[in-house]
């Protein structure tokens, strides 16, 4: 089943129907601004589709700059005050739902009728259009920033996994370091034991020293006094001998003597 095409021609009626339909809210006293919006998006999503019928060299748009009349009366019979310009802001006097016209007043202080579908609550796209235009250019600006703050994090993250590799590998060898410095400390701590032990090993082989030097001295002491009675005995051994000896000698030669 072929897919169903649509026209320039069926847009056309589709814009009539709105109207009709426009028509019929206002007789209603419904604002006909919503259906004014169904037709524009309507109108919007059947450009491309229009477009694909009109030869490159012929396409036009409407241009987005008209103007509204506003009138004496309630009528389009009635002469025109002015015109205002799309964006002009008016203020709201009164509002006649069964005509479909309200009466406004101008900030020049003019006052007239306006169609009522003309009128919007909001600023219409034209004055919009700048501040959304400074918005994205401001977000434009802030994405750039961000992308720039972002590669600057980047760059620093990247610097920041260098110098953490950096930092683990100089803890390994920190790490080995201390190993070392634990194991010279037990050597050192070993040594001092060893040194210690030898200290008193040394302190008490001084004092047996001196225990034995002390003993030779008292031994040297003794022997000098033992030393000192035998030389006393032998001089009174020898002057005893010296006594006697003369008392024999004499006594044998008066026994000779006598014979």
């Amino acid at each position: 089943m072929p897919a169903p095409v649509v026209t320039c021609r069926s847009i056309k009626g589709i814009i009539c129907a709105m109207k009709l339909t426009d028509a019929m809210i206002v007789k209603k006293r419904r604002p006909g601004f919503v259906s004014s919006l169904v037709l524009a998006l309507l109108f919007s999503a059947s450009i491309a589709v229009c477009a694909q019928e009109i030869p490159p060299g012929k396409q036009r748009w409407v241009s987005d700059e008209f103007e509204i009349t506003m009138r004496t009366g309630k009528d389009t019979s009635k002469s025109i005050i002015r015109v205002l310009p799309s964006g002009a802001l008016v203020e709201l006097l009164r509002d006649d739902p069964s005509s479909s016209y309200s009466r406004v007043r101008t900030p020049g202080g003019t006052e007239g009728w306006v169609l009522d579908r003309y009128l919007m609550k909001t600023p219409p796209a034209k004055l919009r259009l700048p501040a959304v235009e400074a918005r994205l250019r401001k977000s434009d600006e802030q994405r750039r920033q961000l992308e720039q703050d972002i590669r600057g994090l980047r760059q620093e993250r990247a610097e920041l996994q260098r110098q953490t590799e950096k930092l683990e590998k100089s803890g390994a060898g920190l790490q080995k370091d201390l190993e070392e410095v634990r194991r010279l400390s037990a050597d050192v701590i070993e040594v001092n034991e060893q040194n210690r032990q030898s200290r008193q090993r040394l302190i008490d082989n001084e004092l047996a020293l001196d225990e034995l030097r002390a003993e030779n001295s008292r031994l040297a002491a003794r022997a000098n006094r033992e030393w000192f009675v035998i030389g006393a005995l032998v001089v009174i051994f020898g002057i005893l001998i010296g006594l006697i000896l003369p008392r024999i000698r004499w006594r044998k030669k008066s026994g000779w003597g006598e014979l």
